[in-house]
């Protein structure tokens, strides 16, 4: 019992550390290390359990929030507001838009502002950008960048950004076409496991032009789970010159183990750690249950 009652010590007296900030680049605002990402709670949770969660994120210190038009059909957008009304502007916002043309992208975004109940977003993601195709179309005329370029203009955007998960060849050279303030990319132990890093062609060019980094995929989405212990994963990304990692949960136990982990784990894996968990990392990625994000079937063939 005595045991016990330590234990629970432990845990509540890591759960009320103050939760470690990094400058977003630029952009004037402390990021907590993790940031909420909009996945797994979208579409698991009920709209009270959802809300539940992320009053419970933001009273752990959290208070950066990624989210995307296209995340649980619009569900995650649309709960992700529902929990913020009358907070909005006490937190960072970021969403994604998925449209490459321009009348579709400004229907996407009026869509995102009016599920997120707020009339502007602080970073606004064109998502996805994988394939030499999608880059021919958004460096195009009459494209995506126009419509966020006019959003911002008005005020409904304040930073644009840009995500990708497969071709960190295609993510190099976009930001180096055009000035994104901000990019998304895999940053974990996964990507080693597949010798498919971004860490070494993206990241460095994202911090010569003074750009926000932000993480995903740290857990595989979500594959981690079978993982002996996820604490690693996160030590590996946290330890990488980023700004925030980007996480998402299906409950709030979840959400808490990740946020103990993150205040009290900030020194990154040796070599030696590193090389052992990677068989494992490839391993629990090679079956996918239903509904996971098979993303590393991307690297396959590069």
């Amino acid at each position: 019992m005595a045991a016990i009652l330590e234990r629970t010590a432990e845990i509540t007296d890591d759960l009320d550390l103050p939760m470690p900030q990094r400058p977003l680049g630029k952009f004037g605002w402390n990021a907590s290390v993790l940031t909420l990402g909009g996945v797994k709670w979208d579409t698991m949770r009920p709209d009270d359990e959802a809300i539940a969660l992320i009053h419970r994120a933001l009273e752990l210190g959290i208070n950066t929030f990624d989210t995307a038009f296209i995340y649980g059909k619009g569900e995650s957008e649309r709960k992700l507001g529902l929990a913020l009304e009358g907070i909005r502007r006490k937190v960072w916002v970021e969403t994604k838009v998925i449209d490459r043309t321009y009348d579709g992208a400004k229907e996407q975004m009026e869509t995102s502002l009016t599920r997120l109940k707020t009339d502007y977003v602080d970073l606004m993601f064109v998502h996805s950008v994988d394939d030499e195709e999608q880059y021919r179309q958004i460096m195009g005329p009459n494209s995506v960048i126009k419509a966020i370029e006019e959003f911002r203009a008005a005020g409904h955007i304040r930073h644009i950004g840009v995500s990708g998960h497969w071709v960190k060849d295609v993510q190099a050279r976009i930001i180096q076409e055009y000035p994104f303030e901000a990019v998304l990319c895999p940053v974990g132990i996964i990507n080693l496991a597949y010798d498919y890093s971004f860490v070494d062609s993206v990241l460095p060019i994202a911090r010569e032009r003074g750009m926000a980094v932000l993480a995903m995929k740290i857990l595989g989405a979500g594959r981690a789970k079978n993982a002996r212990s996820v604490e690693p994963y996160f030590r590996y990304t946290l330890g990488q010159d980023i700004d925030t990692a980007v996480v998402g949960v299906d409950s709030i136990a979840q959400l808490e183990e990740n946020v103990r982990i993150a205040k009290r784990a900030q020194r990154a894996p040796t070599d030696s750690e590193i090389a052992a968990i990677l068989s494992e990392a490839r391993e629990i990625t090679q079956e996918w249950d239903e509904g996971e994000f098979d993303y590393v079937k991307g690297y396959m063939n590069q």
